[in-house]
C-alpha cells in the first residue's frame, strides 16, 4: 500500500513539475525567455517614527519557477545590515533618541521565493517569503534565525535589465521575546540572462 501511495505521489509531482517548468519559460514576466537573474539590492530602514540611518544591501541569484500556476522565482540571497552611529550627529533628524544604529550591523544568508500576483508582459507585483540565518542577534530580532517577507513592483526591460521597488520585513515569528522586527524600503537592479 505504501509503495502505491509513494508511486502515485511521485507521478503527480513529476507531472506538476514538468508543467511548472514549461510554463515558467514562457509566462514569467521576471525572466522572459531567460533562466537566470542576478540582482543587487539597496534600502533604508523605516520604523513608526520614519526612516533611520540603518541600511540594507544584498545580492541574489534567482531562477524561474511557478507557484500554483503563478509566475515565481526561487532566490539565494546574501545580505548585510549596516547602521550609522547617530549619537550627537547634527544631521540625525529622523529619531530624537539618537540610537547607535551600528548595534544592528549583521550579515545574513537565506533562501526565498517570490510570486507574481499581478503581471503583464514585463511588469509584475510580487510577494515573497524567505528563511535566513544571521551572524548576530539584536534586540529587534532576538534570534539568528529570521523570516523575511517582501513586496515588490518591478519592470524587466527587453535588454534583460530589471528594476524593482520593494518593502521588506524581517522578524523571527515570535520565536523569542525580542521580535519588533526590521523594515526596509529600497530599490533592486538586476540582469536576466
Amino acid at each position: 500500500m505504501r509503495f502505491q501511495l509513494y508511486s502515485t505521489a511521485l507521478l503527480i509531482t513529476h507531472c506538476l513539475t514538468n508543467t511548472a517548468l514549461a510554463e515558467s519559460k514562457t509566462n514569467n514576466p521576471m525572466f522572459g525567455d531567460k533562466e537566470n537573474q542576478i540582482m543587487v539590492h539597496g534600502g533604508m530602514s523605516f520604523r513608526g517614527k520614519g526612516f533611520e540611518k540603518l541600511y540594507f544591501g544584498g545580492i541574489s541569484y534567482s531562477q524561474p519557477d511557478t507557484f500554483f500556476r503563478l509566475p515565481a522565482r526561487n532566490n539565494l540571497e546574501l545580505g548585510i545590515f549596516r547602521g550609522k552611529n547617530s549619537k550627537n550627529d547634527p544631521t540625525n533628524k529622523s529619531f530624537k533618541d539618537n540610537v547607535d544604529l551600528s548595534q544592528y550591523d549583521l550579515n545574513m544568508f537565506g533562501i526565498s521565493k517570490d510570486v507574481a500576483l499581478l503581471s503583464g508582459k514585463n511588469t509584475y507585483l510580487t510577494v515573497g517569503l524567505g528563511a535566513y540565518i544571521k551572524d548576530n542577534d539584536t534586540n529587534r530580532i532576538g534570534s539568528k534565525f529570521t523570516f523575511g517577507e517582501r513586496l515588490a513592483v518591478g519592470y524587466r526591460f527587453d535588454s534583460g535589465i530589471a528594476l524593482e521597488l520593494y518593502a521588506r520585513h524581517f522578524s523571527n515569528g515570535s520565536l523569542t521575546k525580542e521580535n519588533s522586527g526590521q523594515n526596509f524600503a529600497g530599490l533592486s537592479v538586476g540582469y536576466t540572462f
